[in-house]
């Protein structure tokens, strides 16, 4: 007998559809997926209108809710509450963010139906402070599992009394299979010459790339500052930054008034995944001084190791697969000069040559959508079956 099991998601991020297609297809579970199919605070998402993927075999059974949104924040699903009356799911699981209200409601009326629930979020950060800690693990205990995305968040739970055979690191992922299509394809007279039309005379240098959403949270400044300071001491490196975001032009006049403006590419917002590779690909390292989230998963995919800070009480549970020396490397937080260090260390000890393949091998053994789905259904098909036999009993 097929399991059925109901996902609710506050969206639907296009970062996702991966995910959600490998689930879609699994052979002893039918997932339905519930969310908004809006964005949210610059998030891209599904196509509203992509119900079905290109290949007829696999369908995305996938129904709507309304998100109520107030200061960016979803403090209510409109349609939620009703789903969860309804349907007859053998297993949900519910995106767990504890400012929605709705999600409070909704655990409530599984507990009452006496439906298996999995609670699917960030667990505990360890920076919380006392009140918000015990609000956030009273909701955390409406669930019979929980579902986290890195080992330290699992660990912060147990340590905090939760069952460890109840908490399960799924990871987060990309589209890995289709970067290593990508990786395997591109050969390097290829990345040399769009080095060249990036930065022409200066194309024989190192790059060093950021690419995301250029947001004050993300510090780019640190890295013109540290690029500054390596040309400063004889190493120049060239810079490329691909995203917008509201720090843009400060960030140009920033790299004018150094006087690296010829160091540093500027490449503007790009969606088509096939050059985002490629600028990567051809980068010794990423550099995100800020928070690193779905950044390092991006790069490391494509073997380019990535450097962030080591305050792990801020960081994003994707910092996990930066192990050190191995797939990439740390610097002391808000330290530009210790930052210049690390860069200079990554590029002229040539790095990268070293780290590539572990860089890959770190995504392929956890970072991916099969080996989260593998996760992912274990456990459900276990609370599912637990819970029909502890029914059983009772009758």
């Amino acid at each position: 007998m097929k399991l059925s099991c109901g996902i609710f998601a506050n969206i639907a991020p296009l970062y996702s559809k991966p995910l959600w297609y490998e689930l879609a297809s699994s052979v002893n579970i039918g997932y339905t997926f519930y969310s908004s199919g809006e964005g949210y605070s610059g998030i891209r998402t599904i196509d509203i209108n992509e119900s079905k993927h290109i290949d007829p075999e696999a369908f995305l059974d996938w129904h709507f809710l309304k998100n109520i949104i107030i200061k960016n924040r979803i403090i209510y699903q409109k349609g939620i509450i009703s789903k969860c009356l309804r349907t007859d799911h053998d297993v949900y699981i519910l995106y767990g963010e504890m400012h929605c209200i709705s999600n409070w409601i909704a655990a409530m009326i599984c507990k009452i139906r006496s439906k298996p629930l999995i609670f699917w979020g960030h667990g505990l950060y360890g920076s919380e402070n006392w009140l918000k800690k015990r609000i956030r693990l009273l909701y955390y205990k409406l669930a019979a599992c929980n579902f986290v995305y890195g080992n330290r968040a699992r660990t912060l739970l147990v340590e905090s009394g939760f069952d460890p055979d109840k908490v399960f690191t799924v990871y987060n992922s990309l589209d890995f299979e289709f970067h290593k299509k990508i990786y395997a394809s591109v050969n390097k007279s290829e990345l040399s010459e769009i080095k060249t039309s990036l930065f022409k005379s200066r194309s024989n240098l190192p790059v060093i790339i950021f690419i995301g959403r250029l947001t004050r949270e993300k510090k780019i400044s640190y890295l013109l500052e540290s690029i500054n300071l390596c040309k400063l001491k004889g190493n120049d490196f060239n810079c490329l930054i691909v995203g917008e975001g509201e720090e843009s032009e400060e960030l140009k006049n920033l790299a004018e008034s150094l006087g690296i403006d010829r160091s540093v590419c500027f490449y503007g917002s790009c969606y088509d995944e096939n050059t985002n590779a490629r600028l990567i690909m051809l980068s010794e390292c990423c550099v995100s001084p800020g928070n690193v989230g779905l950044t390092a998963i991006h790069c490391l995919s494509l073997g380019t190791p990535v450097i962030t800070h080591n305050n792990f009480l801020t960081q994003m549970p994707e910092v996990e697969a930066i192990i050190q020396n191995k797939t990439g490397s740390f610097f002391e937080e808000n330290n530009v000069h210790d930052l210049s260090t690390v860069i200079e260390d990554m590029v002229l000890n040539k790095r990268k040559f070293l780290m590539e393949k572990s860089c890959i091998k770190e995504i392929e053994d956890y970072w991916n959508p099969k080996k989260q789905t593998a996760v992912i259904d274990k456990a459900v098909s276990d609370l599912a079956f637990n819970h029909m036999k502890a029914n059983e009993v009772t009758e």
